[in-house]
């Protein structure tokens, strides 16, 4: 059986999925605080992948990066649904719950800090077209001890202008690139 070419002129895509007050109240009683779900469309080539992870920033400055996935072999995403969130933990003094959920999976980390406030808010709007190796930013969660915070928000996947001034900040990011040689 032949393989199917994947076309020469690959596009991906991803757009905002605005839930149904329905699916609000679903997920309301799920206990998740702050979730956004995107719309995934297109076919990477055979030796490209997506990554998805959250990039840590301390006081505007790239610290680490978390919950570092690759989407599996699917290969072909057609209104396929990816989800960022995070989740304060009762009980556990200031832990947070990160949450991404790609085509293939759900991967979480418990992430501790001091802050006080926070917002959270999604970065992508109408549809975005990634371009390779360009990282394309979901949704942003900005943290302070201050008693002001400018939040985030955007609508093509850019880093949001708030994140000089929060002391902490979670960065929801989806990266098409070239397959990691293992």
């Amino acid at each position: 059986m032949e393989k199917e070419k994947s076309p020469l002129n690959t596009q991906i895509t991803i757009e905002s999925y605005n839930m149904s007050e329905k699916e609000n109240l679903l997920i309301s009683k799920t206990g998740v605080g702050q979730i956004e779900f995107f719309k995934l469309n297109g076919t990477p080539k055979e030796d490209d992948e997506l990554q998805f992870s959250v990039e840590v920033f301390k006081n505007g400055k790239f610290k680490e990066e978390l919950l570092k996935t690759w989407d599996g072999p699917e290969t072909k995403y057609q209104d396929s649904f990816i989800s960022v969130g995070i989740s304060d933990i009762e009980n556990e003094g200031h832990s947070l719950k990160l949450i991404t959920g790609t085509p293939s999976g759900l991967v979480t980390t418990i992430y501790s800090n001091n802050m006080t406030s926070s917002s959270f808010s999604k970065l992508v709007g109408e549809k975005v077209t990634l371009e390779k190796n360009k990282p394309v930013y979901l949704a942003a969660w900005l943290g302070t001890t201050k008693n002001e915070l400018s939040s985030g928000g955007g609508e093509n996947g850019e880093i949001p202008s708030g994140i000089d001034e929060a002391e902490l900040a979670f960065l929801y990011k989806v990266l098409w690139t070239d397959k990691e040689k293992k």
